[in-house]
């Protein structure tokens, strides 16, 4: 098997992660985005309970734990991920935070404006919450670190010898084919988050704010929908 992959050229091996990390999520995303928006008016519902999460966490971690098994046959190394960590970096997670949802919130309200998405659009998601503390907690750490390492620590190395805006273009529709279950609504975060995590790493070289400020926006949406923080 270790002979297997040492063969593989860097494309196969490109497909193979991307297929296995979120080719599952890609296909599942795809068919609850047509099944629930046929137009985008139409309402969506987001539920969050113990088994749907438990399974995609441990999907998530076989999956992972097959990637860095391959990564670790074809002689990669843990510096090639950038994941060297200072506190410092919690700052710089806090303000690719704020600045993906301000960015977020202005793109929805620039269409909502213009009657792209309708003056409602917002109220047309309905979230559920059903899950335990320490399932939401396990996804918020696993599902950051799995997501970002993968599609931003990985992807950008794999494809450095290209343009930058290929990169981030590439790697924001990727995060986003996975994320369209969350309806319309959710492009006009998803696309900004792309495109701010993806500079920032082609800049800066830093994995650990993308994961850091990646768990605390999953964080602040179970709390929104613990807590009812619905747009009136």
């Amino acid at each position: 098997m270790n002979k297997l992959i040492r063969k593989f050229s860097p494309t196969i091996e490109l497909l193979i992660i991307l297929i296995l990390g979120f080719g599952l999520f890609i296909y599942s995303s795809t068919i609850s985005f047509f099944a629930v928006n046929s137009d985008y008016t139409h309402s969506w519902g987001y539920k969050i309970t113990n088994f749907s999460h438990s399974t995609i966490l441990i999907y998530e971690v076989i999956a992972f734990s097959i990637i860095l098994y391959i990564l670790k046959v074809r002689a990669w190394r843990l510096t090639d991920f950038n994941l060297s960590f200072k506190f410092r970096l919690i700052w710089v997670a806090l303000l690719l935070l704020v600045l993906r949802n301000i960015t977020g919130g202005i793109l929805s309200k620039i269409f909502e404006f213009a009657t792209v998405i309708g003056d409602t659009g917002t109220k047309h998601v309905h979230y559920g919450l059903e899950a335990n503390w320490i399932v939401i907690l396990l996804f918020v750490v696993i599902n950051s670190i799995y997501e970002e390492f993968i599609l931003v620590g990985y992807f950008f190395k794999r494809l450095e010898k290209y343009h930058p805006a290929i990169l981030i273009g590439l790697s924001t529709l990727i995060r986003l084919s996975y994320h369209t279950y969350q309806g319309w609504i959710g492009i006009f975060y998803i696309i900004p988050t792309g495109l701010i995590f993806g500079y920032y790493y082609f800049k800066y070289k830093k994995l650990w704010p993308l994961i850091i400020a990646h768990g605390l926006m999953n964080l602040l949406v179970f709390l929104r929908m613990q807590f009812q923080w619905q747009d009136n």
